[in-house]
Order: C-alpha cells, then sequence, then structure tokens
C-alpha cells in the first residue's frame, strides 16, 4: 500500500511538472519589444554624432599628412632646382601668348589643357603638379581631401592622371601659392610661418573641412588654423564668390592663414 502511493504520488508530480512547462512560460510582449526599439535608437542617436567627430578628426589627420608629404616633396623640389618653388602660369604677368592674366583662384589646377594653352612649354603639368610630373610624390590620391565632397574628387578625375592626353584638366583639393608674402620665391627667404599650401580656397562650396583649414608653412610644418566666426570661409570665400571677384578673395585669404595663430601643430 505505501508502494501505490509513493508511485501514484510520484507520478502526480511529474504531470504536474509537465503541465507546468507546457503551459506557462516568460515571453517578450509587444510593449517590451517597442521599449527595446525606443532605447536602441536613443543609444544610435547619442552615439553617432560622437562617430561622426571621431570619422572626421581622422580624416582630418589624413588630410594632414597629404600636406606632410607634399611638404616633403616641396623641401626636395627646391634642393634640385636652386631653392626656388615650383611654378605656375597662374603666377606669370600677362603675356602675349598666354590664355589669361595670373589667376591666383586657380592655384588648385596642377595640370593643364592643350586646348587653354596650345603654346605652353613643354608638359602641361603646373604648380604643385610638378612634384608628381618629376616624381616627389607618386601617388595621385595625395593630391585629395577625404573629407572633400565638393567638385573634384579623385574618383571621378582619377581616369584623368592615368590618360594624360592634354584634353582633361586636373583640379585638386589644395590651394598651391607658389611664393612668400613678399612675393619670393626662393624657400629659405619666406617667413617660416608664411602659409605656401591650404586646403582648396576655390569656392565655399568646396571648401574640405568645417570650422577651418590646414595649412602647410614655408617652413615644412603642417597646422590646423581655426576659422574662428568663419571668416575666411563666410566673410571671405561666400560673399566674394557672390560678387565675383575670385582673385582678391584668394589673396585675403592667405593674408589670414600667415602666422601661427593657434599654434596648433596636427600629431
Amino acid at each position: 500500500m505505501p508502494m501505490n502511493r509513493i508511485g501514484h504520488t510520484s507520478r502526480g508530480l511529474h504531470t504536474s511538472s509537465m503541465h507546468n512547462r507546457g503551459g506557462s512560460r516568460d515571453a517578450f510582449t509587444m510593449i517590451d519589444l517597442l521599449v527595446t526599439i525606443a532605447v536602441i535608437s536613443l543609444l544610435i542617436g547619442l552615439l553617432l554624432p560622437g562617430v561622426a567627430k571621431v570619422r572626421e578628426s581622422t580624416r582630418k589627420i589624413v588630410c594632414g599628412s597629404n600636406m606632410r608629404q607634399m611638404g616633403m616633396g616641396v623641401s626636395m623640389f627646391t634642393q634640385d632646382n636652386m631653392e626656388r618653388l615650383p611654378n605656375s602660369v597662374f603666377l606669370l604677368p600677362p603675356r602675349s601668348n598666354a590664355a589669361s592674366y595670373p589667376s591666383p583662384e586657380r592655384m588648385d589646377t596642377v595640370r593643364l589643357t592643350y586646348d587653354e594653352y596650345p603654346n605652353h612649354r613643354g608638359d602641361l603639368w603646373d604648380g604643385l603638379g610638378l612634384l608628381f610630373a618629376q616624381e616627389y610624390i607618386t601617388a595621385p590620391n595625395v593630391y585629395y581631401c577625404p573629407s572633400h565632397t565638393g567638385n573634384f574628387i579623385f574618383e571621378d578625375g582619377e581616369e584623368a592622371w592615368v590618360r594624360l592626353d592634354g584634353e582633361d584638366e586636373i583640379i585638386i583639393n589644395y590651394h598651391y601659392r607658389g611664393a612668400g608674402p613678399d612675393d619670393s620665391r626662393v624657400l629659405y627667404n619666406i617667413n617660416p610661418t608664411a602659409a605656401l599650401v591650404t586646403d582648396t580656397l576655390r569656392s565655399y562650396n568646396d571648401l574640405n573641412h568645417e570650422g577651418g583649414f590646414n595649412i602647410l608653412q614655408a617652413g615644412l610644418a603642417v597646422n590646423w588654423f581655426e576659422d574662428i566666426g568663419d571668416e575666411i570661409a563666410q566673410d571671405i570665400l561666400l560673399r566674394s564668390g557672390e560678387d565675383g571677384n575670385q582673385a582678391s578673395t584668394v589673396i585675403n585669404a592667405w593674408d589670414l592663414l600667415d602666422g601661427d595663430p593657434n599654434d596648433n601643430d596636427l600629431p
């Protein structure tokens, strides 16, 4: 008789246990799911600005690295050319066989076309493009800022670097000054803190970065110039661009970029 009760009781417990497992289970409700989605969305919203800021900081450093390579190219070029900076047709005085007057706003052009300069002597490379032509710089992507979203990105102009048939003008994301503030073209005669290369000054819509410019100084240091109050971006490039006076726009920008107001070397 005790054996029967024990056996009966065991079967009862087993049946009850099976019933609990099958009939009662924990699960997410629709409210739980919506709350989870809302929390994840909130976290993503909080993280995205930080991720974007880190990404831009990285691109800014890569941009500065590009300038350092250009600085090394300029240094080697001047050593091989009696300390003189790479020449540019846009710095020369007007000539009868020149297709245009000096145009400092076009100093982000590294290769000319036969259509514009049919009587150009020798190669069509100009300004910073001479560093590539003479193999002081061997990778064309060095001439392009990873943050640039304007009209001239490497992917759009990559074929022109390969074809080199004189049909394509090549424009980069960096502006070349070609001389010091006193018009000296001998590198060691230029004030070391004078800006020699900067992020493009072509137009407000072609700026590489928000809030400032990477600059290569004549002393070959690369600095970040903080454009306080967007003085260059808006007061000079945007406003002057609307007036159409591009030459004076670039000259005024160079005047502000000279010196080292922020003393902020890039790492």
